[in-house]
């Protein structure tokens, strides 16, 4: 079997070893699910694509794993492939990435992508009590209600006071390990939103993923979509600018925004920056 180039990509940020890390095979055809598995956890990052040719021109088939297994849809690996495509020249302005929730649409700008979802994320009442919610991330008090929404990848939406509440957060593997049969997100995003500055909702975040493979993600695309479509907001456009990754030393900026009509959601996208960071190959494969 011949060497697998990878290319590695920091996501949502402007600076090489900041962000999200990312591993990318942009030739991945011949490898199996076991493979791509056992090369993710090889790489041990938060996620690893794997790209091979799509249906048509400026389509491409998107397989993403983390450590503990294949996801059907993931936010920074859709940035950073898009990015790495456009690093190697087989991306200009616009791709569609086809992912097992079906097709993405990524646009392209420099070293800056943003895909789109349409319509509301899927959103559950978490059937367990706030006080319980609360101790799961060592906290106080929830700041509201808790909730779990999802574009395909759930997650447990907990909001906090503010933003030293979610610094100081810790996820409880004991208290996890007991309420996880009872929720459906996989992954724990505590958050903190501020009052809109310059028509800009600011949120500060972390996500502990242990039911993902991950203990904690710098920047979580996914978690943000799920996010932005699940917040209060006006009418028309509302922008949400998103921190994550300061408590590990990886600082992320996630760019998101939803479009309300009549009240609804109607599409939310997410973006951010990437910077391609090392380009290498694989000499043995699983």
């Amino acid at each position: 079997m011949p060497p697998y180039r990878y290319v590695l990509a920091d996501v949502f940020t402007d600076r090489a070893y900041g962000g999200n890390q990312l591993a990318v095979l942009p030739d991945s055809a011949g490898l199996d699910e076991a493979q791509m598995h056992a090369i993710a956890r090889e790489f041990n990052l938060s996620e690893t694509t794997f790209v091979t040719p799509g249906s048509a021109p400026d389509h491409f088939r998107v397989r993403i794993f983390t450590p503990g297994g294949e996801l059907p849809f993931a936010g920074h690996p859709i940035v950073g492939t898009a990015i790495a495509l456009r690093h190697l020249g087989r991306v200009t302005e616009a791709c569609i990435f086809d992912l097992k929730i079906g097709p993405v649409r990524v646009e392209v700008v420099s070293d800056r992508a943003t895909f789109h979802r349409d319509g509301a994320p899927e959103i559950r009442a978490v059937q367990l009590p706030a006080d319980q919610i609360a101790a799961l991330v060592g906290a106080p008090a929830l700041a509201g209600e808790a909730f779990e929404a999802g574009y395909g990848t759930a997650f447990l939406y907990i909001p906090l006071a503010d933003r030293a509440a979610v610094a100081a957060a810790r996820l409880r593997r004991d208290l996890w390990e007991r309420a996880a049969p009872m929720l459906w997100g996989r992954g724990v995003y505590v958050h903190a939103v501020s009052a809109p500055r310059d028509g800009v909702t600011p949120v500060h975040a972390r996500m502990f993923g242990t039911g993902l493979g991950v203990i904690e993600d710098p920047a979580t695309g996914s978690a943000a979509a799920g996010l932005a479509g699940s917040l209060p907001g006006p009418e028309g456009l509302h922008r949400i600018a998103i921190t994550q990754g300061v408590e590990m030393g990886r600082p992320s900026l996630i760019e998101a925004t939803a479009t309300r009509v009549d009240g609804q959601v109607h599409a939310i996208t997410i973006g951010g920056g990437a910077v391609v960071v090392g380009e290498g190959r694989l000499i043995r494969v699983p």
